[in-house]
């Protein structure tokens, strides 16, 4: 049977959740691979544009695992009941970093379509096999087994290139290049650290800029990008993109879940897609463009003497290592002025690993 004789045009609405599994000749707006999981359709393809009002659940294919078994990505979509902009969020790009998935499972809930315009597409779990193996690196069983570092892989690659790239090329191309027309990728520090609300902006771009201030965070750092990001792929797309910090890996804090909901709010409000007042943070955000890592000279047990968000002055004790019995070996002061960026939240320190970051 071919496969565009088999036609499931049976939508369901439940709570203004719709589910209309039908194929690409239908042109829905995605394409089905025929695979249901948990009564949710799997796709291959999705174009936002062609979607009616309403709110979406999807499973995207991104890859194939050794085994066979299909590597599914979540997909979200409010319509909102008039055009508009397309907002696009991602999280756990690193499978860590957990803040983001809260705060896009919150904020998804909390917006109607009826008085929204434009849409809201999220990936709620980016990086599936980084989830799986509570590590921020994509996992891979070739070669015996490989990590990499998927945000700096993008825009990743469709016809060859390793499983991590062929795995962000499969997102990339069926889901966030066109579908989007500003996007934040939402992060928190890596494990044994911690950040507090903070953005990362390339302020050479005007509206890349605008999304920093209206996600009202405690930091800006104004950054010309990193190769391979999401953040400057969308931009170098021409997609203005920043890069949205939120706390610390492994938990939820709700206290700043809630503070990043309310900044993407915000950003709905400047692009148009929610009616309101835009805010700004007050007190206002510290900006800097560069931040140093003080870094151990040796292992040991770390004593931070400063907090996050703290200013600080140049020659300033920041940190004390002792040693096994106690001791103290050495102490560490900052190289300059700023504000405490991020701390270690590990004390256990080997030589050259961060103690605390310092924005300025």
């Amino acid at each position: 049977m071919q496969k565009s004789s088999l036609i499931l045009a049976v939508c369901m609405f439940v709570n203004t959740v719709v589910f209309c599994p039908v194929n690409a000749e239908e042109q829905a707006g995605y394409t089905v691979t025929g695979d249901m999981r948990g009564g949710v359709p799997v796709i291959s393809s999705l174009n936002t544009t062609k979607l009616p009002a309403g709110r979406y659940f999807f499973y995207f294919q991104a890859g194939t695992m050794a085994s066979g078994q299909p590597l599914h990505v979540p997909v979200m979509v409010v319509q909102g009941a008039k055009p508009g902009r397309r907002l696009a969020l991602t999280a756990a790009v690193h499978g860590d970093e957990l803040n983001g998935i809260a705060v896009i499972h919150q904020l998804m809930r909390s917006v109607e379509p009826e008085t929204m315009s434009g849409t809201l597409l999220a990936l709620p779990g980016v990086n599936q096999t980084g989830l799986v193996n509570n590590h921020r690196t994509f996992q891979s069983s070739k070669g015996g087994g490989s990590q990499t570092d998927p945000n700096r892989i993008f825009p990743g690659t469709l016809v060859s290139g390793s499983p991590a790239e062929q795995y962000i090329g499969a997102v990339w191309h069926g889901l966030l290049k066109d579908n989007a027309d500003t996007a934040i990728d939402i992060h928190t520090q890596t494990t044994g650290s911690i950040y507090p609300l903070f953005v990362f902006s390339d302020f050479r771009n005007k509206k890349a800029r605008a999304l920093a201030f209206a996600l009202m965070p405690d930091l800006i750092k104004n950054d010309t990008g990193e190769k391979g990001s999401l953040e400057t792929t969308y931009i170098e797309a021409s997609i203005p993109a920043v890069t949205f910090e939120v706390g610390r890996p492994k938990v939820f804090q709700n206290s700043l879940i809630q503070r990043a909901v309310a900044g993407l709010k915000n950003v709905m409000v400047l692009e148009g897609m929610l009616e309101g007042q835009l805010q700004l943070a007050e007190p206002a955000p510290f900006v800097g463009s560069s931040y140093t890592n003080v870094q151990a000279q040796e292992a040991g047990t770390a004593h931070l003497k400063v907090r996050l968000l703290d200013e600080v002055e140049k020659g300033q004790l920041i940190a004390v290592i002792v040693d096994p019995f106690g001791k103290e070996s050495r102490r560490y002061f900052a190289p300059h002025g700023g504000r405490v960026l991020s701390v270690a939240t590990d004390p256990l320190r080997e030589a050259g690993t961060m103690l605390v970051r310092i924005l300025h």
